[in-house]
């Protein structure tokens, strides 16, 4: 399995799970949304080991480069990859055809994924308060 793929895996199981939980949004929005939150927890963190690395402790706006750039970035690859032509409905469509027993195992994988993600998030402030 490849890494873009795997991405839109991810993006599957997240759709699947907001569409099983009671939400006053589009399945499809939250888990655009979620899947963002998952990529800026993995900034922030990536910022935090930067920042211990140099040896400074820098302060983030969300007017600046720093921030806009990156949210910039995930906003156009969402668009590329989600947005455009509707691609996600092709992408849940194909995953909905794997067995249930290969699903199962990639909940837990996804799972396990998205607690590293939050994890990683949390550690980076402990260790860059």
């Amino acid at each position: 399995m490849n890494l873009k793929i795997a991405y839109y895996y991810i993006f599957y199981k997240l759709y699947k799970f907001i569409e099983w939980s009671p939400s006053i949004y589009s399945s499809y929005s939250g888990a655009v949304s979620l899947l963002m939150l998952l990529e800026i927890w993995t900034l922030f963190s990536i910022n935090n080991y930067w920042d211990v690395f140099i040896g400074k402790h820098g302060t983030l706006t969300f007017i600046s480069f720093k921030v806009l750039f990156p949210i910039t970035i995930l906003l156009l690859l969402k668009w590329i990859a989600f947005w455009k032509d509707d691609k996600w409905k092709a992408y849940v469509k194909e995953f909905e055809q794997l067995p249930k027993r290969k699903n199962i195992k990639g909940s837990w994988i996804v799972a396990f994924i998205t607690l590293l993600c939050f994890a990683n998030f949390v550690f980076s402030f402990y260790f860059n308060p």
